[in-house]
């Protein structure tokens, strides 16, 4: 770190007065009202700083002078910004190496500097002299894909946003988000010997998380949580002591699917737009899982405008995770420590209803204006999109930096955070081996020793096969991705009417000729032009369209299939059935097709 100077007492003092003082001494000498003398009797100021000042002698700094000028500073500062707002902030050593490439380019040679590379003494006395607009934080990563919501997308969806909560009151305004709350109060910084390599802290933890869904409007009021444990059943336990008005239920995988998804509608949303008088708006983000039949019915029946986020864009557009999510984990985490202090053990689920009503509780102070400001910062309400749009890189006409910063590095900024136009890059073939633990592979041998490892191959829909690899016919041929890679559509059309035996005759068996609680083979068309089949019950038949409700392949029975705990229902078209399934045997809900 570079020495600071520090004044000795007793010693000469120097500026002793501010920039404006001397300013208006030099105004009244330049103006003949006062003379020298009794202008530095009158301010402070001694007489020959006067005299320099007014006739612009020794104006430079006392001290050392600045390596590079003003200007040259100034460029580099801009840069640094504009690289910042692209979302490529420098560094520390980023910084030197710019330092040193302009002074390479311009032939200029300095003494002063290694190389050319300026120090890190360099480096902290830049920071102070442009401490107004420059500050080192850490850096937060975002996805490329966040990254590339550009100006357009955000402005496209505050022309629809500003339509549709046109006289929309701000109660009537809600904002839904799930979140998780993991069973780890993180790192604190803490005392320890000096020489100690890792500061370990005894207390249980574990990266097991709950799901939990909060709503909020814009009017600063939080609705009840709803909150999602990971497990096939529910206890009493369970739902003891938490937040007031809290709901409990539970899935497989601890997330949010469309059936939870809709119940939190039905008993969270729906009660509570009922008390609300014209349109209500509900605002999320566009998952799958987050829209149905019976979610548009329910909007149509309560007048309630369903708006979707910009895909990608919910760390700009939602208010809870701007201004909301942020302090309650601080909140959590503490609760929870305090916790784990006094109990010993991973956090249960018996106790999270009761952690979590703790958290609510410490932010009850700030929980409205912490809700009022998620709202603001996104541009929500009240409507303000330039809230958002500051924070995204603006056009290279209008920018400041614009006639400083080359063209040639915005280019290379917008074709790195945008991507170009070649598309995503091609999926290689991969190869899996079934070998036994501690046998090797090596390049050479992968393809020659193909069958004795089983080699399992997965290809893209437009890749083929070597056409220099011999198949052995008496081999099982390689498949793609899905069961079949149906080519054409008529592939299927002669899978309309199959032959099966029943009773030692053969029958034909029509696909048309269905009816409810049969079972059939669908297939579905997959993002990669093949076609994937699914076994399915038909529950509901309808003019042109079948409700069939779908099975996966049992857990407990090989060669089986079972419905799941999740009920996984769709309506498919006689097209998409591939033929009607008959069943061999059915055991405790496993069924086996012939």
């Amino acid at each position: 770190m570079p020495n600071y100077y520090k004044r000795i007492p007793g010693s000469r003092t120097y500026r002793n007065f501010a920039a404006e003082t001397l300013e208006n001494a030099l105004k009244e000498i330049r103006n003949k009202s006062l003379s020298y003398r009794k202008a530095s009797d009158k301010y402070g100021i001694p007489i020959s700083t006067l005299s320099r000042k007014k006739n612009n002698l020794n104006v430079k700094p006392h001290g050392g002078q600045t390596a590079l000028t003003s200007t040259e500073e100034n460029v580099i500062v801009e840069t640094i910004l504009f690289a910042s707002d692209w979302g490529y902030p420098f560094e520390r050593e980023d910084v030197k190496t710019l330092v040193k490439s302009y002074l390479d380019r311009a032939g200029r040679k300095l003494k002063i500097f290694q190389d050319n590379k300026p120090g890190d003494e360099w480096y902290s006395r830049f920071l102070d002299r442009y401490s107004d607009v420059l500050k080192p934080r850490l850096s937060e990563n975002i996805k490329r894909s966040r990254a590339a919501v550009s100006r357009t997308i955000i402005n496209e969806y505050f022309n629809n946003l500003e339509l549709s909560l046109e006289n929309v009151p701000p109660e009537n305004i809600i904002n839904y988000d799930e979140t998780n709350f993991i069973d780890d109060p993180g790192r604190t910084k803490v005392l320890v010997r000096k020489k100690t390599k890792h500061a370990d802290s005894v207390m249980d933890s574990t990266k097991s998380a709950t799901s939990v869904m909060f709503a909020v409007d814009a009017s600063g009021v939080m609705l009840p949580p709803y909150v999602v444990y990971k497990s096939l059943q529910m206890w009493e336990p369970w739902t003891l002591g938490g937040p007031k008005g809290c709901r409990y239920n539970r899935s497989h995988s601890g997330w949010f699917d469309q059936s939870i998804f809709e119940e939190w509608f039905q008993t969270i949303i729906i009660p509570h737009c009922r008390r609300l008088v014209g349109i209500k708006v509900i605002i999320g983000d566009n998952l799958a899982s987050h829209i149905s039949v019976n979610i548009v019915k329910l909007c149509k029946q309560h007048d309630i405008k369903f708006i979707f986020l910009p895909p990608n864009s919910t760390h700009l557009t939602q208010p809870l995770d701007v201004c909301c999510f942020r302090p309650m984990k601080i909140a959590w985490r503490r609760v929870l420590k305090m916790h784990k202090l006094k109990k010993k053990g991973p956090l249960t689920k018996d106790v999270f209803p009761k952690i979590l009503k703790a958290t609510l509780d410490k932010l009850k102070i700030s929980q409205s204006d912490n809700i009022k400001s998620g709202f603001k910062a996104t541009g929500i309400y009240p409507i303000d999109r330039d809230k958002v749009l500051i924070k995204l890189p603006g056009d290279p006409d209008s920018s400041s930096a614009s006639s400083i910063i080359p063209q040639v590095l915005h280019d290379l900024f917008k074709e790195t955070r945008f991507g170009s136009n070649d598309g995503p890059a091609k999926k290689c073939k991969r190869k899996r081996f079934n070998i036994e633990p501690g046998r090797s592979v090596t390049e050479a041998n992968m393809f020659h020793e193909g069958e004795d490892l089983g080699l399992d191959t997965e290809l893209n829909n437009e890749e083929e096969l070597n056409p220099n690899t011999e198949l052995n016919p008496n081999e099982t041929e390689l498949n793609t991705i899905s069961e079949k890679n149906y080519e054409t559509e008529e592939n299927y059309e002669t899978e309309g009417n199959y032959e099966t035996e029943e009773n030692g005759e053969t029958v034909i068996i029509n696909i048309n000729n269905l009816k409810v609680d049969d079972f059939v083979k669908v297939k579905f068309e997959t993002i990669r032009s093949n076609f994937e089949e699914y076994m399915g019950q038909i529950t509901e038949i309808e003019e042109e369209n079948i409700l069939c409700r779908f099975l996966r392949k049992s857990q407990s029975m090989r060669g089986c299939y079972s419905f799941p705990f999740i009920i996984d229902e769709a309506y498919v078209t006689l097209d998409q059935v591939v033929k009607k399934l008959k069943v061999l045997t059915e055991r405790r809900g496993n069924f086996k097709f012939e």
